[in-house]
Order: structure tokens, then sequence, then C-alpha cells
């Protein structure tokens, strides 16, 4: 059962309120046209993700930063370099192809279940993407929040621990009042660890069909869900 009352839910949003892969997937055949069938870019999407968990883990474990936006640009430029793709797919469209993760569309669920939640929690977005990234996200998506919150600010990618801690002094909450919302074992692993509350939302299809998105049983995390407006209910919200 969850351990309310919590004052405030901060949300990850990549994968956990947006449905990044086929967000890519129809905007590279946009960007690429009658390409993308001969490059395969499902399965360019698939290791470019995978490249920037990596990219961002190696990061965090240093707590080191740099733009998101700079790790996604130089991960497909070198999918493209490893594929013997140079003269294929341009710089042009690499930079093209890199604006998709700024234009991510919401799981159907998300928009409904945030505004229910806000009505009485305070609800903010704790993400890894740029600060620009994420606004801009939330405008295409409508999310409604009280405030966006960015690993650029702190310098720390998740799952640092000042990243938590840190959102949790601008919000002038207490941890343990926090609900940590994800859809990744690892961002609500390093939150109870630091004595937030957890909500585990599973999205099967994040990395689409067959592609291990992280799962959870009752009792692995304080909530565990199947959406957003499933979320709130938990909530009485």
């Amino acid at each position: 059962m969850p351990r309310e009352p919590y004052k405030a839910l901060l949300f990850d949003v990549q994968g956990t309120l947006t449905d990044f892969r086929t967000t890519l997937l129809d905007h590279g055949r946009t960007v690429l046209g009658r390409k993308a069938a001969a490059l395969d870019w499902p399965s360019m999407v698939d290791e470019w993700r995978t490249a920037y968990r990596t990219a961002v883990a190696e990061l965090s474990g240093a707590r080191q930063w740099r733009s998101v936006r700079s790790i996604y640009a130089v991960g497909l430029a070198d999918i493209v370099r490893r594929r013997g793709l140079e003269d294929v797919v341009t710089a042009e469209e690499i930079a093209l192809l890199t604006d998709g993760w700024e234009q991510l569309r919401p799981w159907p669920d998300a928009v409904a279940g945030l505004r229910r939640l806000r009505l009485s929690h305070l609800v903010a977005a704790l993400s890894n993407a740029d600060l620009s990234a994420v606004l801009s996200t939330s405008r295409r998506c409508g999310f409604d929040w009280d405030a966006v919150f960015s690993a650029q600010q702190f310098r720390a990618f998740k799952p640092h621990d000042s990243t938590y801690l840190e959102a949790a002094g601008l919000l002038g909450v207490d941890p343990a009042q926090i609900l940590m919302v994800a859809s990744h074992r690892y961002d609500l692993d390093a939150a109870a660890a630091l004595g937030l509350g957890t909500a585990f939302v599973y999205r099967p299809n994040e990395y689409g069909p067959g592609g291990n998105a992280d799962r959870a049983s009752a009792g692995d995390y304080d909530v565990v869900v199947e959406s957003i407006e499933e979320l709130a209910a938990a909530l009485n919200a």
C-alpha cells in the first residue's frame, strides 16, 4: 500500500510518460523518406537508445554532465559510421533526427492522469533530458507541471543522489513525502535508497515488441501500476 500522504510526485519523462520509440520511428521516416526502410531504421533507433543509456550511466557514475542533445547527436553519428552509412545519412539528417527527442508523443493515459494527480499533489518532472527538451516535449504533449527539473540544472544525471535530493530541496518537501514515478527500475531503486516513495509504471511497449521493458511485481515498490490514471486512483486523486 502507498505510504500516504505524499505531498509531491516526481516523474521521469522519457519512457514513463512518452512513447519515444514510436515517435522516433515516425520522425525518422519523415526525415529519411524511402531511405528509412533500407537502413533498418527501427534497429538503429534501438541501438541509439542503448548508446544513450550507456553514456548517461557512465557520466552519472563519474558525477559528470553534458548536454543530452549532444549525447544523442554523437551517438547517432557513431552508429552511422559503424554501419558504414556516412554517404547515406548526412550530417544535416543526423541533426534533424536528433530533433525527434524533443518532439515526443505521450502515452494515451499520461495527460489525463497527470491532471488528476495535480489536483491533490505537487507534480514535477525530473528528467535526464535537457531542460529545453523537457519543456518542448511537455508543451507538445500538454503536460501540466508545478515544476520542471532537469539533470542539466543539477549537472548530474539520475541515478546520482543529487538529482533527487536537490529536486526535493527546491520543492521544499522532505524526501519521505515525495513519490518518484518511473518505468525504470534503476531510477526507482536509487530514489528508494534515499527515502523517497516509489511508483513503478509498466510500459510493455517502451522498447517495442520483445524489447525487454522493465517489470515489477506487487511489493517491489510502494505502488505498481500500468498507467498514470491507475496511479491516480491508487493515490485517491
